[in-house]
């Protein structure tokens, strides 16, 4: 019984250790694209409903998407960034 516990401990320790990347990775990457997402919400907020409350807490929720979406590095297909610059290729000399 003791060597089942001791081969399936590393395997839920592993389980638990992705789910948590995982999760983090999502946060970062909401935070991160949040932080894009949110500055048209300040003219909408200018517009709409020009308090100091609202612009305050748009920034400060800007803030804290900048600082938690900062380690996110959005992943970039090369695959389709070279055929998009081969269309374009050729579409300039047709």
């Amino acid at each position: 019984m003791a060597s089942y516990m001791s081969q399936t401990e590393p395997a839920v320790i592993r389980l638990g250790s992705t789910a948590l990347h995982r999760l983090v990775t999502a946060v970062e990457a909401a935070g991160f694209w949040g932080s894009i997402a949110l500055p048209p919400g300040y003219v909408l907020a200018l517009v709409f409903d020009p308090t100091p409350v609202t612009i305050a807490a748009l920034i400060g929720l800007n803030v804290a998407c900048l600082v938690v979406g900062h380690r996110h590095q959005p992943r970039v297909d090369t695959a389709v960034l070279a055929s998009g610059i081969a269309t374009t290729g050729r579409e300039g000399s047709d």
